[in-house]
């Protein structure tokens, strides 16, 4: 009889080197971002889904947990536990959709970055935002979202183009075969 398992995959040490090593990427990456604070455009995006391709949605989740929080404490802002769990779900999206594929569909890329852009970019980030900043006028909640709605809408080819090249790169796949073998 079969039964469930629901471990972490084991990481060898050059594994677990490059999953820090990726870590701290993420976290140099999401320094350099633009725009007011609201509307914040980054490219974290591309180590989160690199992550999620090699590692898995459970490593993505547990990195996405702790630079979330290592960024916050960088960045000298308070900690809001909203955006650890908007990192939770974006990696675990990504996780779920990207791990252990040599190729990744043009279709599989945009069904994945809609998912993040709508689910955890427009609704719980924009969500998160009002409750940190005690909106409570209904308009002014209606206009942050079709802000940040717009933005998404607009990232969306430029996310979805570079995930798609950047992770079907095959310089990639032979850098993952060195470095991930088990």
């Amino acid at each position: 009889m079969k039964t469930l398992s629901y471990a972490l995959p084991r990481l060898r040490t050059t594994q677990l080197a490059l999953l820090g090593i990726l870590m701290a990427l993420e976290i140099v990456i999401g320094r350099f971002t633009f725009g007011p604070a609201s509307v914040k455009v980054g490219f974290t995006f591309i180590v989160v889904g690199l992550i999620a391709k090699w590692y898995g949605p459970y490593w993505g989740m547990i990195v996405a947990f702790f630079n979330d929080f290592i960024s916050t404490m960088i960045s000298g802002y308070s900690y809001f536990w909203g955006f650890a769990l908007s990192a939770l779900v974006g990696a675990a999206i990504y996780g779920f959709s990207f791990y252990n594929r040599e190729h990744i569909s043009w279709a599989r890329v945009i069904i994945t970055v809609i998912l993040v852009l709508v689910i955890v970019n427009a609704i719980m980030n924009t969500l998160w935002i009002v409750i940190m900043g005690g909106m409570t006028d209904p308009h002014a909640i209606t206009s942050l979202l079709w802000v940040r709605g717009v933005k998404q809408i607009i990232f969306l080819p430029i996310q979805a183009i570079i995930l798609y090249f950047f992770l079907n790169h095959p310089v990639l796949e032979q850098m993952k075969s060195r470095l991930m073998m088990k």
